[in-house]
């Protein structure tokens, strides 16, 4: 949580590090922000974007999904705050935008939750291999996230990196409790940035067994 993409400027913290420096401080803020979105809806068809940058896939899939409760998690605050924005000007009432860590997110999500879809739109490939261990899509993190979904939820990962396509492909194959789709339509196209300029990208669907 402490990369140079949270920090404000050379040698000043990011504000959000100085309020949540341990990770129990940031399992308590995720665990209130379940609270609170329990208290406002219920969130029984749940998309969640990690890695929602400035929001345009997910508020434009909320537009065209109104019934739907769309949560976007970003480790760069400046990126979140553009998606609330966004949010407001579109006026979209059930699309909620937040700072955080994915792992985290995830192990902090409320127990009463359970999401139906998981979009990762060209995550960080992390190409060097001494960076690896870095990549989100990995057997970790599809442990917890099989945890954290419903029976049937599928997982939608988009990369113009072939080497993390790959990578990606080897980790789906070797885990019981996830099931490649290779049919499946990606389930909301819409231009992006990182599409936009990297246009020769692989994708994948998996479904929670």
């Amino acid at each position: 949580m402490c990369g140079p993409e949270n920090r404000k400027g050379r040698g000043v913290p990011d504000e959000f590090i100085q309020r949540f420096s341990s990770v129990s401080d940031r399992l308590k803020r995720i665990g209130q922000f379940w609270d609170q979105l329990l208290e406002e809806e219920d969130p029984a068809d749940l998309t969640l974007e990690i890695g929602c940058g400035h929001g345009h896939w997910l508020t434009a899939y909320a537009e065209q999904n109104p019934k739907k409760c769309c949560i976007g998690i970003d480790l760069i605050t400046k990126r979140v705050e553009l998606s609330k924005r966004k949010k407001e000007k579109k006026d979209l009432s059930r699309v909620h935008f937040f700072k955080a860590d994915a792992m985290e997110f995830l192990e902090g999500m409320s127990s009463e939750v359970k999401l139906a879809r998981t979009i990762l739109l060209f995550p960080d490939p992390w190409p060097k291999k001494r960076h690896h261990k870095r990549r989100l899509l990995n057997a970790g993190f599809l442990d917890l996230l099989a945890t954290r979904t419903k029976e049937g939820g599928r997982m939608y990962f988009r990369t113009d990196h072939e080497e993390y396509f790959e990578w990606a492909i080897s980790a789906i194959a070797s885990h019981t409790a996830w099931a490649s789709l290779p049919k499946e339509p990606w389930p909301f196209e819409h231009e992006t940035y990182f599409q936009n300029i990297l246009p020769n990208h692989k994708s994948i669907a998996i479904e929670l067994l």
